[in-house]
């Protein structure tokens, strides 16, 4: 989990969404823009790796279904990179016959590493523009 602690981000929710939807459409190009960095750090984790870089990739962005203002891009492994996702985890081999293990593979994770090393440039990047959509909304009332 993250020990990321921001002072003031639950205000600035609240006066986010007190600007109503138009401000959402403001913020889509930033949650790009947070996962690119994201999905960028990932992909240089990955270099020796084979093509696993070009299948990491980013997603448009997304409301929550939970919470009407809230948006997210995803970034995930495409489908030529399936076997991205037992790297990153780790995994057992095991052979057919018998289904006894002959060794495990360690994760070598490359996801959360570029997430976490991401975290408070992402977080500043679309901190800036909810504060910028709030100004340019007119402000808190």
């Amino acid at each position: 989990m993250s020990d990321t602690k921001v002072e003031g981000l639950n205000e600035l929710i609240k006066a986010f969404a007190a600007l109503g939807g138009e401000a959402v459409t403001l913020i889509d190009p930033v949650s790009v823009a947070g996962a690119k960095i994201v999905q960028d750090r990932a992909r240089a984790n990955v270099q020796s790796m084979g093509a696993l870089d070009k299948a990491i990739k980013v997603g448009k962005p997304t409301k929550s279904s939970k919470s009407k203002y809230k948006i997210y891009s995803r970034v995930y492994i495409g489908k030529k990179g399936a076997y991205g996702i037992p790297l990153e985890l780790g995994h057992a081999i095991r052979i057919v016959k018998g289904g006894k293990a002959v060794g495990t593979a360690k994760e070598r994770p490359f996801l959360r590493p570029a997430a976490d090393k991401s975290k408070e440039e992402v977080l500043s990047l679309i901190t800036g523009a909810m504060n910028k959509a709030i100004d340019g909304m007119g402000g808190i009332k």
